[in-house]
């Protein structure tokens, strides 16, 4: 049986928004070769480079970026190793009066009850965009005392059921530690086996295995590792850090791959 794996970033191989782990690169590299390994990221192709390396990235099959909004693939490998890659596809981000929405996010942080605003509360990425009360700015401590803040409040909740109200075609969840991500109905993470990955999954001696930290909904891994749990060549696995999915890849699934 063939597998195809698929990996989430942040929370999942990388703590949140930051680089991952020195030795645990070297296990993942090491692992991930001879396998068929596909990124599935909120971030966008650049970040996710710098995130988890370029040895890495290139051994992969794939990159879905900004939700699956982009897709990259490596078109030629030389002779040193280096790989160079072109973009697949890529879709946008449409809203109506996109100038009341955007003032509709910055009131939203002007009005939160959060002390904490460090500015860049919206980042506009291929097909979503991502927004944060605290701030893109904010540091990793103020980002942990954000997320401490949000289980307690659940103003993030809050944030989406207002906004859900005012926009039905778009669609909001939960992504990474602080931040909410929106796009247009339907270009969540699950469109990666709509637009590319259905093929492989018609095939029953394939499995496909998504791992990810946010499978509950509303978390931006729900709708794909919703659509996986329904077909039957589909397994998911949530995680809770990046030690969680190492120690997942010296499982008998993970080894045979």
């Amino acid at each position: 049986m063939s597998i195809t794996y698929l990996f989430d970033v942040d929370g999942t191989l990388t703590p949140p928004k930051k680089k991952i782990d020195p030795h645990f690169a070297k296990a993942f590299y090491k692992w991930q070769k001879g396998k068929e390994v596909y990124i599935v990221s909120g971030g966008s192709f650049k970040r996710i480079i710098d995130q988890l390396g370029r040895e890495i990235v290139d051994t992969t099959a794939g990159v879905f970026g900004c939700m699956g909004n982009t897709f990259y693939k490596k078109i030629e490998v030389y002779s040193d190793g280096y790989s160079e890659w072109t973009k697949i596809y890529e879709t946008s981000f449409e809203v109506e009066k996109p100038a009341l929405f955007y003032s509709m996010l910055e009131r939203l942080v002007m009005t939160s009850s959060y002390p904490t605003k460090t500015g860049n509360h919206y980042e506009k990425r291929p097909g979503m965009v991502n927004f944060s009360v605290v701030g893109a700015n904010a540091t990793s401590q103020e980002r942990r005392e954000y997320t401490e803040y949000d289980l307690i409040i659940g103003e993030r909740q809050e944030i989406i059921d207002k906004l859900k109200s005012k926009y039905p075609a778009l669609d909001f969840v939960i992504g990474g530690a602080v931040s909410i991500d929106i796009f247009n109905k339907g270009n969540d993470k699950s469109q990666i086996i709509k637009r590319y990955l259905n093929s492989t999954l018609k095939f029953i001696n394939n499995k496909v295995v998504f791992v990810g930290d946010r499978i509950t909904s509303p978390g931006n891994d729900h709708a794909l590792a919703n659509l996986l749990e329904k077909h039957p060549s589909g397994q998911v696995f949530e995680v809770e850090s990046w030690q969680d999915t190492a120690a997942l890849l010296s499982t008998d699934l993970f080894a045979s791959g």
